[in-house]
């Protein structure tokens, strides 16, 4: 098949921008968050969001 170096460097390609694109996850996210539940991530960040919905609605009046 004629193709396959043509594929494999297409993979290639593809696997260096998966770990690049999770190197930027995890640098975003902490790795234990990752493990989190979907309530423990609300409760973990809700309160936090609506702290910053006050302060940058104070910014304005």
């Amino acid at each position: 098949m004629s193709d396959t170096p043509s594929l494999q460097a297409d993979l290639q390609s593809l696997e260096r921008f998966r770990d690049w694109l999770q190197s930027l996850v995890a640098a975003q996210q902490p790795l234990h968050e990752w493990a989190m539940s979907a309530e423990e991530l609300r409760e973990r960040w809700l309160p936090k969001l609506a702290e910053r919905e006050r302060s940058s609605s104070q910014l304005y009046f």
